[in-house]
């Protein structure tokens, strides 16, 4: 059997630590790092009408994921994501705002077990 590359861990994580500006924190770095993989939440410009169906995208995949064992977290989040996760019958995983990549490798270890 193959093994996860992610170490059956997925964050949920805001569309703009993923594509920092102006040397902001990398999450993506920082995940790949830590064998944690990721599902793009919508950045917090977006408009609500056009997030709402991209975060019930995300809710069903953390959904799959769930089901199947991994371990989620969230960083920094987004305005509607636990209602889109309820619709789906997940809870809101562990969710952090870390400020560097030293809080964010902190609190994935966290979540991580």
């Amino acid at each position: 059997m193959d093994t996860d590359e992610r170490g059956f861990k997925v964050a949920l994580v805001a569309g703009e630590l993923l594509n920092p500006h102006g040397g902001g924190l990398d999450a993506l770095a920082v995940l790949e790092e830590e064998d944690w993989g990721a599902i793009q939440l919508p950045a917090a410009d977006y408009p609500d009408d056009v997030a709402r169906p991209l975060l019930d995208q995300a809710a069903e995949q953390a959904e799959e994921f769930a089901r199947n064992g991994y371990t989620l977290a969230v960083v920094r989040g987004r305005p509607g994501l636990a209602e889109a996760l309820a619709r789906y019958g997940v809870a809101l995983p562990p969710t952090a705002d870390p400020a560097s990549a030293e809080e964010l490798r902190a609190f994935l270890a966290e979540a991580g077990g």
